[in-house]
């Protein structure tokens, strides 16, 4: 192999990736820790492993730092034994979060230090720590999802049947926080929306010191029944589903703290008009913070709520001419500061918020993505200030009077844990040459060297060491947007004798606003499968993707599916300027807001586009939530031009290339009606085209076996289509 990574020759005699070993036991990649953390004495690295039998079922491990080696600490089906179906609460959790796997899925470690609760199949499962007790604390027979800790450690709060309850974990006495009875009423969680488009899991909240518990009480009788066919193999469901169309009534949300000793409620009224969003809740010490954003998301506020009284406090306002995006970064400093990112001089940054106003800790190009960790002097935070194809780990001075100070050396994509006393990081890194690796790195460099806990080298025994002569390293580089933005690819040329008059290229694509898909890390194996069958791969980064700042996102306001499509034909115009592509043979693929935007780039751009594979796309916009359309579209009503011209049905001609769809028949985020109005106007047209839908299969078409089936489908379909051969 050649020192760049790539094959010394184009031989394909090697072997080739295929959907039934990407899919298939054992994981080609898998043996890296999952949700590494460190334990709160810092003595040990906790983590997720699958099991060697079972690829989706994880087990709980632990690392000795001092001894240098893992065990198995917890086995999930030690927890998880008995045959179940999820409860509907149960099934929604796990696909919003995109949680595919079995057993033991995450392990929270109590504040004090003490418990780790590890919730397997709706039961609450804790263990304490100093004594390697395990015992389930929620009742048996029983169901619950949302559990969470106190921060002293005495309490597990969880929902059981839309209803909030408090278990003391000591005594095992059970108490009942709320009695709606389930529909149409939900305590303690979050809705729909709120989990899907504002990435909020949580509905209740303890305060610092335990005293006080905050939750949300959600009405969903004001959102009109819309019922959903759900296509099994063998049944046919009608699932009255609540769904939020965009300009249609959201769930009406209230909010109430509970004083866990005096039994005191006291409702907040958190809202400033009727449609706002709660987007964010948790305390400062004793006080309520609650952010709030408008309907049309253009403001957002940070109050400050008296938890007895329900007295506020505005504490800042975060405007914008397009959408403020939300984040995770308010974290408490001490008892009269926070920190807050802004993208209000046009970068993601950081500041501090006290009573005397905001003020900017750090500048220039670049973007603060995540606290990570905060002290009086100094905060430890994730993002980038080099670019954007690169994520790494920053520690910053909170005086501001220093530039941050990178602490993640290694090129690639970075994901970070730090050590609760600050002095060490757990570091999760992988680039185009390596698949990943799990690294110790000390804060201050007089504190020892990086130290490797785990890496996926492919050695001579790697399950993927077969497919190593086959390997093609992508590369990464930059093209101009016709407004001067910088736009990042990463390009994939394939393997195999170069055929005239050259190689037909497949443009894989999301494109969708808040996603980057070109990063410095190691490819997805379904890409690097069709580069070893033949096709150069390209991804571009379009504006309007996430990770850049609201100057590379905001055009896109109030029309999509426009100048996403120019910007991926502007990576079309560079392929075709390669001698290796065969510029009348190129197709595209993508999945979600990648489905709807290749069939953009079918329909508006036939001449440049042979074929297309469009996996659960929106079709029309007036069929997706209120959240996230409106954030883009504003409201149909205001912007009908605007929704007209972002759907599908305006492009459709009486000519179109080669197209496959693909949907999942019991999708619950992008309706599977969005295919089946598409099916039926390119019916009308008397257009050819294919089709495959999943029964019994959601968003993510997760499913091994609809995995090996639909990667299959997508490999014969572009074999025909652009290399005019069968599978």
């Amino acid at each position: 192999m050649a020192e760049n990574g790539r094959p010394a020759t184009n031989d394909a005699s090697h072997p080739r990736l295929t959907p039934e070993r990407i899919f298939s036991d054992p994981p080609l990649f898998g043996g890296l820790p999952q949700q590494a953390q460190f334990t709160p004495d810092g003595r040990a690295i906790a983590f997720l492993r699958s099991a060697a039998d079972v690829r989706e079922r994880l087990d709980l491990w632990r690392y000795d730092l001092e001894r240098g080696s893992a065990e198995p600490w917890i086995t999930g089906d030690h927890l998880d034994h008995e045959e179940h179906a999820d409860t509907a609460a149960e099934a929604a959790e796990r696909e919003r979060k995109r949680q595919f796997n079995r057993g033991i899925t995450e392990a929270c470690f109590s504040d004090n230090g003490q418990l780790a609760l590890l919730p397997v199949a709706g039961v609450g499962w804790v263990l304490e720590l100093a004594t390697g007790t395990l015992r389930a604390i929620t009742p048996a027979g029983t169901r619950q999802t949302d559990l969470t800790f106190d921060p002293l450690g005495r309490y597990l709060s969880y929902v059981r049947a839309g209803d909030l309850y408090v278990t003391d974990i000591e005594t095992g006495t059970e108490q009942r926080i709320t009695h709606d009875e389930g529909e149409p009423w939900l305590n303690g969680s979050a809705e729909f929306i709120a989990q899907e488009e504002m990435h909020r899991f949580r509905g209740h909240w303890w305060s610092t010191s335990s005293r006080h518990l905050a939750y949300t009480r959600v009405d969903e009788s004001v959102i009109p029944i819309s019922q959903r066919l759900e296509f099994d193999a063998d049944t046919l469901r009608v699932v009255a589903q609540r769904y939020p169309y965009a300009g249609g009534t959201n769930a009406r949300v209230q909010l109430f703290v509970r004083d866990m000793t005096s039994g005191q409620l006291t409702e907040i009224h958190w809202a400033s008009a009727e449609d706002d969003y709660l987007a964010r809740a948790q305390w400062w010490h004793e006080r309520l913070l609650v952010q709030v954003q408008s309907r049309d998301q253009r403001t957002l506020r940070l109050v400050s709520f008296a938890p007895d009284t329900g007295a506020r406090t505005v504490l800042l306002e975060e405007h914008a001419d397009h959408w403020v995006n939300l984040h995770d970064n308010c974290r408490v400093l001490d008892e009269n500061s926070l920190l807050w990112t802004s993208e209000r001089d046009g970068h993601a940054h950081l500041y501090r918020v006290s009573a005397d106003g905001l003020h900017q800790i750090t500048r220039g190009t670049g973007r603060v993505n995540k606290i990570l960790w905060v002290d009086t002097r100094s905060v430890i935070v994730q993002g980038w200030f080099d670019t954007p194809t690169e994520q790494h780990a920053y520690r910053v001075d909170l005086t501001g009077a220093t530039a941050p100070e990178r602490l993640t050396h290694e090129s690639g994509w970075h994901d970070v844990s730090v050590s609760a006393d600050g002095t060490r990081l757990l570091d999760r890194v992988t680039s185009l040459s390596l698949p990943a690796a799990l690294r110790l790195v000390p804060v201050a460099k007089e504190r020892g060297d990086v130290i490797t806990l785990a890496e996926e080298r492919v050695t001579p025994d790697h399950p993927y060491a077969r497919y190593l002569p086959a390997h093609q390293a992508a590369q990464l580089g930059t093209l101009r947007a016709e407004d001067g933005q910088l736009l990042h690819y990463r390009l994939t040329e394939p393997q195999g004798p170069r055929p005239e008059p050259g190689y037909p290229v497949i443009v894989h694509v999301y494109g969708g606003p808040g996603v980057q898909r070109v990063r410095n890390e190691w490819q997805p194996l379904t890409l690097q499968m069709l580069a070893q069958h033949g096709y150069g791969v390209l991804e571009l980064d379009n504006r309007g993707s996430g990770n850049r700042g609201p100057a590379f996102e905001a055009p896109i306001h109030r029309r999509l599916g426009d100048i996403e499509v120019r910007d991926q034909l502007r990576g079309v115009e560079f392929l075709r300027t390669l001698e290796w592509v065969d510029g009348s043979r190129i197709g595209v693929m993508g999945h979600s807001y990648g489905g709807y935007m290749a069939l953009q780039c079918l329909l508006q751009a036939p001449a440049h586009f042979r074929a297309a594979v469009s996996t659960a796309p929106v079709t029309d916009w007036r069929l997706y939530d209120t959240h996230y359309t409106e954030r883009y579209l504003g409201m149909p009503a205001e912007n009908a031009a605007g929704y007209e011209d972002s759907n599908v049905f305006g492009w459709l001609s009486d000519s179109i290339g080669s197209l496959l769809l693909i949907h999942g028949m019991a999708d619950d985020n992008v309706l599977y009606t969005h295919s089946t109005q598409l099916y039926r106007a390119l019916q009308a047209r008397k257009l050819p085209f294919e089709m495959m839908a999943y029964p019994g299969s959601k968003h993510a078409l997760q499913e091994q076996d609809v995995s090996i089936h639909r990667f299959n489908l997508i490999l014969d379909f572009f074999n025909r289509h652009l290399q005019d051969r069968e599978l």
